[in-house]
């Protein structure tokens, strides 16, 4: 009852900020009582995209839930990790994750996840199966997405994006696409969902119910965009081409702010801190330090391509895999505090844990957990590539996928 207790009130206080931010009375809520990650937050199932150096713009996502989305967070996780890498489970499913793309979890511990043969799977925390939605389309595999009114938004490349039940499994509705989605859904501050297609349009529709929507605009960019788009605070969608081009949108009219073109194309997401500097990797082997304006502020050599998309940690360290089979911790000058050498790339995005553990996956077929200097805590050999981003569950139980599997690791 005391436990119950307490999650009833952070959530309640949990609500009320972040009801203050999205009307502008709270323009900077300090971290150490509300976005700084401490033992005292470990208790809490209130999610929050911000920790006290990203800028993320609050977005209607199931804030009930321990990790409703995979993408447009800073990645650092208010739980710590409990586990020495002893796996407690795991479950065959296929995936072709894009962009690093996995599992998402619920309040009650529920992790939902779309496979490649077209099935979106919900299982209980101890690996069995709750509920199977088939004939969801198949190919590449998206991260589902948990929005506030029990919905699961999940973009499918049958060209649609499905609206399922996520208590049973239900599909609500469908939205037509006009291409195959090049990324997943995210939820902007009044509910729209910001997401790509790869027909080179990025679009914005809001949910009117549970099984209706209405589209708000959609633009036309210069070539397929190979990032998920991620929301400032300042309104600013931004999102990366694999024609080279990084773009910063007005996300209430679609209208492009200002565009930035590379020697090579983005992919995974951005991250963004408080001041509203957005980090991005490239293809070309560098990680990219944009101001809110559109100005270069530094650029770090990755020593090879980077499709990983970055963290961000309450100190505003940037955490970021490369194709050099490196994971890099570099600061918020552009300087590199460590470097952590696999046998492969690194194309998960990281995630860190309250207590500064990173976690993240490589094409070598470990998962991997160092501390926050960057020295091996353990290793665990799978199967297959490592290649769905991790995520925490409150008792620190990590999920992570391969190619063929879904795996929890904890005691």
């Amino acid at each position: 009852m005391m436990v119950k207790s307490f999650r009833m009130k952070a959530l309640i206080a949990g609500a009320a900020v972040a009801a203050a931010v999205s009307a502008g009375a709270v323009s900077d809520v300090p971290a150490a009582k509300v976005l700084q990650p401490t033992a005292a937050y470990a208790a809490e199932t209130v999610f929050s995209q911000n920790n006290g150096a990203s800028g993320f713009l609050t977005g209607r996502y199931d804030v009930q839930a321990m990790a409703p989305a995979m993408f447009n967070w800073s990645r650092e996780s208010r739980f710590a990790g409990n586990t020495d890498g002893t796996l407690k489970w795991q479950n065959d499913i296929r995936t072709t994750p894009q962009n690093g793309a996995g599992a998402v979890i619920d309040g009650d511990g529920t992790v939902y996840l779309h496979s490649r043969d077209g099935e979106m799977k919900a299982f209980n925390p101890d690996g069995s199966v709750k509920w199977v939605t088939g004939n969801l389309g198949k190919t590449y595999t998206q991260s589902p997405v948990l929005g506030t009114n029990g919905v699961i938004y999940l973009a499918s490349y049958d060209k649609k994006i499905y609206f399922i039940d996520k208590e049973t499994g239900e599909i609500l509705t469908t939205v037509p696409l006009s291409g195959g989605p090049s990324s997943e859904t995210v939820i902007g501050s009044d509910g729209t969902l910001y997401f790509s297609t790869l027909d080179n349009y990025v679009h914005a529709i809001k949910p009117t119910s549970k099984s209706t929507w209405t589209e708000r605009w959609k633009l036309k960019t210069n070539g397929v965009v190979s990032s998920v788009p991620v929301l400032a605070k300042n309104g600013t969608v931004y999102v990366g081409t694999y024609n080279y081009v990084f773009y910063a949108i007005n996300s209430g009219t679609g209208q492009v702010k200002w565009s930035r073109t590379t020697s090579n194309a983005f992919k995974g997401y951005p991250v963004i801190d408080k001041d509203g500097n957005i980090y991005a990797g490239n293809q070309d082997g560098q990680l990219y330090a944009y101001t809110s304006t559109g100005s270069l502020k530094w650029t770090f050599p990755l020593n090879g391509f980077s499709s990983s998309s970055p963290a961000i940690d309450h100190n505003g360290n940037i955490y970021i895999g490369s194709g050099s089979g490196e994971l890099f911790s570099i600061s918020k000058n552009g300087d590199m505090n460590w470097s952590f050498y696999t046998d492969g790339p690194v194309r998960t995005a990281p995630l860190i844990d309250a207590t500064g553990t990173v976690y993240f996956g490589s094409d070598d077929m470990k998962v991997y957990a160092a501390d926050a200097n960057g020295n091996e805590l353990w290793s665990y050999q799978t199967d297959s590539n490592v290649v769905s981003s991790p995520q925490l569950a409150e008792d620190g139980t990590l999920y992570i996928g391969s190619y063929t599997k879904l795996m929890a690791f904890g005691k």
